[in-house]
């Protein structure tokens, strides 16, 4: 639609909408002499300022492994306050599953390589993800306003003490709309069947961060698939994308 029905729809004057487009706040394309912006983010602007949230300025990263390369440095050498103000300086301005994806999981991978090449020690590389698992914390906990797709829970298969993937999975489904249980490490499948059930959950995510664990994270998938058959369970392996995981989670939803 043109800026100038899109700003009469979110009821603001057309140069307060021009503002929001040059800030980044309101994604537009130019085409001719005009801005045109999609109903859909017209939608999501109209719903955030509705909540109380001001309008998100968003940023536009043009080099994700120099960021991630700056996070690497900071936790690899314990420097929580500087991995700090590493991320704030685009955590809000981009979406959750892209700073993932592109800095914090790449600098995680960086320092499991530096691990197994002996190069850091255990208790470096578990300094370095309790700092990630702190700085993403407060990002994972943040669901966005409108409705949601449905109720989903997040764990990691027995065995599995590494938390970060799972938490990590449970910010980015929350990010695209969905209710999630975050249960954390080392769960039994019997234990993650009672939380869905009593959560009503239609979607169940189990993460892993090794090869063995994604082996016990199919087998209690598919033993909680059998248990529930209307339950949809992922099970995560190592290397496996976080936007996979929103776009299958996507084909689970349905009308609440």
């Amino acid at each position: 639609m043109p800026l100038r029905d899109a700003a009469e729809a979110l009821g603001v004057h057309y140069q307060t909408a021009y503002g929001w487009v040059r800030e980044g706040v309101l994604p537009a394309q130019k085409v001719g002499r005009d801005y045109q912006v999609s109903e859909a983010d017209v939608r999501a602007l109209s719903a955030r300022r509705a909540s109380g949230a001001p309008p998100r300025h968003e940023v536009r990263v043009r080099d994700w492994t120099a960021q991630a390369d700056l996070l690497y440095a900071a936790i690899a050498s314990g420097e929580e306050k500087v991995a700090r103000a590493r991320l704030e300086r685009i955590a809000g301005g981009v979406p959750l599953v892209d700073l993932c994806e592109g800095v914090i999981a790449p600098a995680l991978r960086r320092i499991g390589d530096d691990w197994a090449a002996g190069t850091v020690s255990i208790a470096e590389e578990h300094r370095a993800t309790a700092i990630c698992e702190r700085l993403i914390g407060p990002l994972s906990a943040r669901q966005p306003a409108g409705r949601p797709r449905g109720v989903a829970v997040t764990a990691t298969p027995p065995g599995e003490r590494h938390g970060l993937p799972a938490l990590m999975a449970s910010g980015c489904l929350r990010e695209d709309h969905w209710q999630v249980h975050h249960l954390g490490c080392d769960l039994p499948a019997e234990e993650v069947e009672r939380a869905a059930i009593d959560a009503g959950a239609r979607l169940v995510v189990l993460s892993s961060s090794t090869t063995p664990s994604a082996r016990r994270a199919a087998a209690a998938a598919a033993r909680l698939a059998r248990a529930q058959p209307g339950l949809r369970v992922l099970a995560g392996k190592p290397g496996d994308s976080l936007y996979q995981l929103v776009q299958r989670a996507r084909g689970t939803a349905g009308p609440s």
